[in-house]
């Protein structure tokens, strides 16, 4: 295996200094996890609150996460893949495709000014919201090559801050405030923290809302270090991520969770469904054609895919509420309660009982009763709720071969259709 990376292999992953991986994920996925006395750990985050916009309520979510050192991390796993055999080719950027009788069979790069082609069975695109491979498929090739528009991207600001009272203590659990899609959480040392803001539009969106937080949330004296930007894909995936040679994963496959923009785990989880079913391929022989890869596409959205294709339908009913009915929402216990919350961060889904629907339904009636909840986020909510319902059946329905994928994906254009104009 040979993996091509633009980078110096020293600059890989310095966009981004902290990030965090579900504590759970690294037995899961196979990886290990940092030692505590290593530079590239930080801290277990061991919980994380919520609050309404005006900062009442708190939600205790207790789910741990592992906060690390991105380029540290990814030093660590070079190493691990090389023992494993991997080699990597490091400040060496992808050209062109190449093909053989209309199939893709390696790829053209570029380094030092200098192409030569590099021959493969299978070309992965793990090039994250650029997308470079699938990009430059042929319209008809079978995976979308559609560019992530500047509309469909979440935008985030990371300020790394350091408290300025030496009696501050360490920042270990991260709070949130889902009104302004805010965040406090911790960093790499002791007085420091990482105050995150995120928007859909652009950066300067972003900076507007945090300007409306930092008025409404007081946050002890701090000094601002360093400030980090950076996108994450947040739109649909391509129907397919698999073509004849071909595997689209992570930014590159729109693999983002869409509740909160984060796509490490969410990605591990494709790679491990893929190296299974290559893995099969190649012990039968014969070429990595669509048709053999396409259990990738079925094991992946009839599971986690379906559950963020309805996510993605639902959160913007949820979310872009008022302040006044956010609040009402927090008050109540309903939607952002402790429960929703925390399966929400571990299950990907709402595990709604008829007790727990029937409760919802009673204290939005009240709310538009008190005039605490409109009538039209009512009418909006249950209309997400209705169409990310029958997105996530269809997706668990993802047809077993090639021959009903046409189908499939005329329904689930109608219904995303359906889903934009609630979502817009």
């Amino acid at each position: 295996m040979v993996i091509v990376e633009k980078s110096e292999r020293e600059s890989v992953g310095q966009r981004l200094d902290v990030f965090h991986v579900d504590s759970v994920k690294f037995a899961e996925f196979g990886v290990p996890p940092p030692e505590e006395d290593s530079p590239e750990f930080c801290v277990v985050l061991e919980k994380g609150i919520s609050y309404s916009p005006e900062g009442r309520y708190p939600k205790v979510v207790r789910y741990p996460f592992h906060v690390m050192r991105l380029p540290l991390f990814l030093q660590r796993l070079f190493g691990l893949a090389e023992s494993e055999g991997v080699r990597f080719e490091f400040a060496t950027a992808f050209v062109r495709l190449l093909y053989e009788g209309g199939s893709i069979s390696g790829a053209v790069v570029e380094r030092g000014g200098e192409e030569r082609e590099v021959r493969a069975r299978l070309v992965v695109d793990a090039s994250g919201i650029s997308a470079v491979v699938r990009t430059a498929l042929p319209p008809a090739y079978g995976v979308e090559s559609f560019r992530i528009a500047p509309e469909e991207r979440f935008y985030v600001v990371l300020r790394y801050i350091t408290w300025l009272d030496p009696q501050q203590p360490r920042t270990v659990d991260s709070q949130g405030w889902t009104f302004y899609k805010a965040w406090v959480a911790p960093s790499f040392h002791d007085r420091g923290a990482i105050i995150g803001i995120g928007a859909t539009s652009s950066y300067d969106h972003a900076e507007e809302v945090f300007r409306e937080f930092a008025a409404a949330i007081p946050l002890p004296p701090h000094r601002v270090d360093k400030v980090e930007r950076g996108v994450t894909p947040y739109r649909r995936p391509p129907y397919s991520l698999v073509g004849d040679g071909v595997l689209c994963l992570g930014d590159s496959a729109c693999l983002t969770k869409p509740f909160s923009g984060e796509g490490v785990t969410s990605g591990w989880t494709l790679c491990k469904i893929a190296a299974e079913v290559v893995d099969q391929a190649l012990r039968e022989g014969g070429a990595l054609s669509a048709d053999s890869l396409w259990p990738i596409n079925v094991r992946y959205f009839r599971d986690q895919g379906a559950k963020f294709a309805g996510i993605l339908a639902t959160v913007p009913s949820a979310a872009n509420v008022t302040r006044e009915e956010n609040s009402y929402l927090f008050r109540k216990d309903v939607v952002f309660s402790e429960d929703d919350l925390t399966e929400m961060n571990r299950d990907f889904e709402m595990h709604l009982t008829t007790r727990k629907i029937l409760r919802i339904a009673g204290v939005l009636v009240l709310g538009m009763l008190t005039r605490s909840y409109s009538f039209a986020s009512l009418k909006a909510l249950l209309a997400s709720v209705r169409i990310s319902g029958r997105i996530r059946r269809h997706y668990e329905r993802f047809p077993e071969e090639r021959s009903g994928h046409p189908r499939w994906v005329e329904e689930a254009e109608v219904l995303w259709s359906q889903a934009s104009a609630r979502m817009s």
